[in-house]
């Protein structure tokens, strides 16, 4: 299982701007809203936002993972979001956050989503793999690095 097999160059955000954590968890499902994979875009949005009250899912190092499971999402879907910038998502770290990985599952596919969050953990341990993604002005570029880095590094 890869990243790539759930990542299109319609599902990657490549100018996330800063926002509240709301605004942004908008900017990074607009494309599944756009594409029509979403029923309930508020649920979902609910979804995240309750996971986000639990822990920031701002894991530090500029990188956030925000995730849900719930019975609004038909099938795994995976969207990447990058903030030149940054964006204030209030990481655990303090830290602005450059590189979003939203993932999102139906419950009958909990273990899966396990097995997502943990391959985005893998590739976000390496910072070469996180600045290359900042550094992606498109995205096709950035699906690319992703696939490129699947293949060599994880």
């Amino acid at each position: 299982m890869t990243l790539t097999e759930y990542l299109s160059d319609d599902r990657v955000v490549t100018d996330v701007r800063n926002d509240d954590v709301r605004g942004i968890l908008q900017q990074l499902i607009d494309p599944l809203i756009r594409s029509g994979s979403l029923d309930n875009p508020q649920v979902v949005i609910a979804a995240l936002l309750a996971r986000e009250k639990v822990l920031s899912t701002g894991i530090g190092h500029g990188i956030a993972v925000p995730h849900a499971i719930s019975a609004a999402i038909p099938e795994p879907q995976v969207v990447l979001g990058i903030s030149p910038e940054g964006a204030d998502y209030g990481s655990m770290d303090g830290e602005p956050v450059r590189v979003f990985f939203v993932l999102l599952s139906p419950p009958d596919r909990a273990s899966h989503h396990t097995r997502l969050l943990a391959r985005i953990a893998r590739l976000c341990r390496d910072s070469a793999f996180v600045d290359g993604l900042v550094a992606c002005t498109d995205a096709g570029a950035a699906v690319e690095h992703i696939n490129e880095y699947e293949r060599t590094h994880a």
